[in-house]
């Protein structure tokens, strides 16, 4: 198997958190009735749809969720892209899942890169920074290290969960969400070797995303009917200026 691929597979099943949740998952359904109905976890599911693949002056590539790894981990809605800034170069990628509360409110995503190698170098730890022109975002941020042959490979994992696109790090997600009909779950990530001086990617990604999200996923008074025509299209078609 090349190197190279499974790396960025390991990549992206920790970023997304399924090795766990696919574990939390099991444990909700044999403990737990979900509380939301079909619909309203459907209508979730439907929104993620409609996040734009063009935010700004960040382009995207879709990456696929394995279908096993969704069902596995109860996910009923679930989009992965890579995000790249148009002037800067900045890659960042972006994991978007909603589910039940139950099911996306368990396990940060620290066991499952620890279990393929990496090292916790800092976190998790809730930090707070501007998402658009008067808000804030608060996430939990965690810091991983994987030597290489010839560098360190360096990954920032930002993560939280919402009801309705405001997004929260909270200590215990299953316990401020349990009454929670569904609940969306978002992770970004980047990388960039040891030796590279620290680039802001991931909080210059979700300065611009955060007001769309919130603007698309803030249930049916944002996004049912034409009131996706209430977001601020540019000139390139699908894009969307926070």
């Amino acid at each position: 198997m090349d190197n190279t691929n499974f790396s960025r597979r390991e990549l992206l099943l920790c970023a997304g958190g399924i090795g766990m949740m696919s574990v939390g998952a099991l444990m909700d359904r044999l403990l737990n009735h979900p509380t939301g109905s079909v619909e309203q976890l459907q209508a979730a599911a439907g929104r993620l749809l409609q996040v734009p693949s063009v935010i700004g002056e960040w382009t995207s590539t879709d990456q696929e969720i394995d279908p096993r790894e969704r069902r596995m981990a109860d996910i009923i809605g679930g989009l992965r892209r890579e995000y790249v800034h148009h002037q800067t170069g900045y890659v960042a990628t972006m994991t978007l899942l909603s589910g039940t509360s139950g099911a996306m409110s368990v396990h940060p995503p620290t066991t499952c890169f620890e279990g393929v190698g990496y090292s916790l170098l800092s976190g998790p730890a809730a930090v707070t920074f501007p998402a658009g022109a008067e808000e804030t975002v608060t996430l939990n941020r965690a810091i991983f290290a994987r030597p290489q042959k010839t560098l360190t490979d360096l990954v920032r994992v930002f993560w939280g969960w919402s009801r309705d696109g405001k997004w929260d790090a909270p200590a215990s997600p299953r316990i401020a969400y349990r009454d929670a009909p569904g609940l969306y779950k978002l992770y970004v990530v980047d990388r960039l070797p040891a030796e590279t001086v620290e680039l802001p990617q991931a909080e210059v990604f979700l300065r611009d995303a955060v007001p769309v999200l919130r603007q698309v996923l803030g249930g049916a008074s944002s996004v049912s009917g034409s009131a996706a025509g209430s977001l601020a299209f540019n000139r390139r078609e699908g894009a969307v200026t926070p």
